[in-house]
């Protein structure tokens, strides 16, 4: 089987336009501070790349195109799209590049509490135990966003996932019409299969972000302690659900475009979707 093609390019200007950009950023992450270091490599090898595929996409469809990020839970799509966007904003200037999370069509805790899906053994359980599950969304909401989005001529007024309600919010973001790329992030974006299909086909191009298991489990278990639970809790939630979330979620790296990936060395991949 041949190497995966590696993706290097870029315009080399776009180095110089970012020689004042701090090495370390100050975001704010799902309604949560914190800060990323970023070295030449890492935007040499990974950012600028990224950036440069999403160009070359723009121009081939001559409209706004809709780009999926997909990864395993804790992997740090949401991080590295608030990283993309920083960067997007020296190069290209601000509003160019909008970044979505998919947790916005989290259905509302209300409709969780009275609907149901199936544990790993097939028996019927409340649908609430499996929030952040691939069933937990409203997929259809989804697929219809894309194809609102990819009009671009209105703004459109979007959901967004409040971690410390817990629950989604109505118009909570918006993309104006002088948004020309969008990225949405979210575990199950890429995934081929149907109901999922109906939205990953509609993103160009599709990307998926590799993670170490280890280190996305104890980024998800931290998320929960932060959010009201105990360690013990924190885990024991993880392995009834996250870890069946970062099962479903690994499967669609089959379908993306390009894989990006940090470790052992910052890189990004040429993936020919497989599913």
């Amino acid at each position: 089987m041949d190497s995966p093609a590696l993706v290097d390019t870029f315009p080399s200007h776009w180095l110089d336009q970012l020689s004042g950009m701090p090495r370390v950023l100050t975001l704010d992450v799902a309604g949560y501070p914190g800060s990323v270091n970023i070295n030449r490599d890492d935007l040499a090898r990974v950012y600028l790349p990224v950036l440069h595929v999403m160009q070359t996409a723009l121009v081939e469809s001559q409209r706004r195109i809709v780009a999926g990020l997909g990864g395993i839970p804790g992997s740090g799509k949401s991080t590295f799209a608030a990283v993309l966007a920083r960067i997007a904003d020296i190069i290209w200037g601000t509003g160019r590049l909008a970044v979505v999370g998919m947790d916005g069509w989290h259905w509302p805790n209300a409709v969780l509490d009275v609907r149901t899906t199936t544990d790993e053994s097939g028996n019927a359980v409340p649908l609430r135990q499996r929030k952040g599950g691939p069933d937990s969304y409203d997929i259809a909401g989804i697929a219809a966003a894309v194809n609102e989005l990819r009009a671009a001529d209105h703004p459109v007024s979007l959901p967004v996932y409040d971690r410390r309600r817990h629950d989604p919010v109505a118009e909570g973001i918006a993309v104006s019409p002088g948004t020309s790329i969008v990225l949405l992030e979210g575990n199950y974006l890429l995934d081929a299969h149907s109901p999922w299909g109906a939205v990953s086909q509609r993103l160009r191009p599709r990307l998926f972000l590799e993670c170490d298991v280890a280190a996305a489990r104890d980024r998800v278990v931290a998320r929960h302690v932060r959010g009201g639970l105990s360690p013990d809790q924190a885990a024991a939630k993880y392995e009834a659900n996250d870890r069946l979330n970062a099962i479903a979620a690994a499967a669609t790296a089959a379908n993306a475009h390009y894989v990006i990936r940090f470790e052992p060395q910052p890189a990004v991949f040429a993936n020919p979707p497989r599913m």
